[in-house]
């Protein structure tokens, strides 16, 4: 069997669900034929390349539309790939929607897996991206969305959502857990100062993850019972500079609230950089079943988060994590007892990580996955 991953950034901008497929692939290549279709904004990786087994064809974008959506031309080799299964990540992105075309023209199967995203966003927000966001939910969004022969989410909220909103068929929607590497991802025995506090943020520098809010509490939040705590941040987007003049702003900040902005890192990079951290802190308005927050949990790294989209399913408050909402005192309520309370930090990071082995292993998704492309019905357009 022929299975193609189609992902908008694979190998160089690992988001979630390029995690998400990377993960899969590891599993993957021994019983399937796997294919990744994706884009590049460097002429000279243009072209076909091996990861995990897998073959990786790469298209050229030298743009991304809100610097978020690339726009690469791969419509005739999806449609010329011969294909069994095509496994479309996410609905949003011009990648998903030339595969929904493909999907219509040839004879594959298409599995859309949703990554979060799903109807209008739960935030203020630029009235342009509000109205381009309905727009497209209304059109190309709708039709990707209808061209999924199974949609799957690592979220129940979204299917929820479209059952109850857009009336989807129950019977077309899975659920599908989101995956973490534990052999990867996994704890490691340190000590920790009180001059070590360092809460992490991992992720796009962007409104809906509730970077903006996470600004105005630092500003806010001068000091903390005397800690002396570092609020890192890995990642790119539209809050960038604003983070390097926070930095700037509090460099010279002998006690309190410092800022470090790493930028952009490698996803190898990113289990060394989690054990420097004392938190992961992930204030987000919007999500689905966000990665990092499982590779912080397998990690033995408490997660101070909102309870959005399947969070609230997976961190239950000081059981496996510390569950917040979008105001300043929740967020030091969290940091106090994370800093504060060890044996209840112990507790957490325990049962967090059995958790994830029990419910987000490779093999948990692979089981799942394996019985959806077997059982994918034949539908006509």
């Amino acid at each position: 069997m022929i299975v193609s991953h189609i992902c908008p950034f694979f190998g160089e901008q690992m988001g979630g669900s390029e995690r998400y497929v990377a993960n899969l692939l590891k599993v993957q290549t021994e019983d399937y034929d796997t294919h990744v279709y994706t884009t590049t904004r460097y002429r000279d990786r243009v072209g076909v390349s091996e990861f995990e087994g897998a073959l990786v064809h790469r298209f050229y974008s030298p743009i991304q539309l809100w610097n978020i959506n690339p726009v690469p031309i791969m419509l005739r080799s999806i449609v010329a790939s011969h294909s069994d299964i095509l496994h479309v990540h996410s609905h949003l992105y011009t990648t998903s929607n030339q595969a929904a075309v493909a999907r219509r023209m040839g004879r594959a199967k298409m599995l859309l897996q949703l990554h979060g995203g799903v109807g209008p966003p739960p935030f203020r927000t630029a009235l342009t991206r509000l109205l381009a966001k309905r727009l497209y939910d209304r059109t190309l969004g709708a039709y990707t969305l209808r061209s999924g022969d199974v949609i799957a989410s690592v979220s129940q909220s979204d299917l929820d959502y479209l059952a109850s909103q857009l009336s989807f068929p129950v019977g077309r929607l899975r659920y599908v857990p989101n995956v973490v590497d534990t052999e990867i991802f996994r704890p490691v025995s340190k000590t920790r100062s009180s001059s070590e506090n360092v809460l992490l943020y991992v992720g796009d520098f962007e409104p809906w993850k509730g970077v903006g809010l996470l600004v105005d509490w630092i500003r806010r939040w001068n000091r903390h019972d005397g800690h002396n705590i570092t609020v890192r941040f890995v990642g790119q987007g539209s809050f960038f500079n604003e983070l390097l003049k926070l930095q700037e702003e509090l460099k010279n900040n002998g006690e309190g609230v410092r800022v470090e902005v790493l930028g952009r890192r490698m996803h190898h990079e990113i289990p060394s950089i989690m054990h420097t951290a004392t938190a992961l802190v992930m204030p987000s308005y919007w999500e689905g079943m966000p990665t990092v927050v499982l590779e912080a949990m397998a990690s033995g790294i408490p997660v101070i988060s909102t309870a959005v989209g399947h969070v609230s399913a997976v961190l239950r408050d000081r059981e496996t994590g510390f569950v917040i909402d979008h105001t300043l005192a929740s967020f030091e309520r969290a940091v106090s007892d994370v800093l504060e309370n060890d044996h209840v930090v112990h507790s957490i990071t325990q049962n967090a990580r059995a958790l994830v082995q029990e419910e987000f292993s490779l093999a948990v998704a692979k089981r799942r996955l394996d019985s959806i492309y077997r059982e994918i019905p034949v539908r006509t357009f």
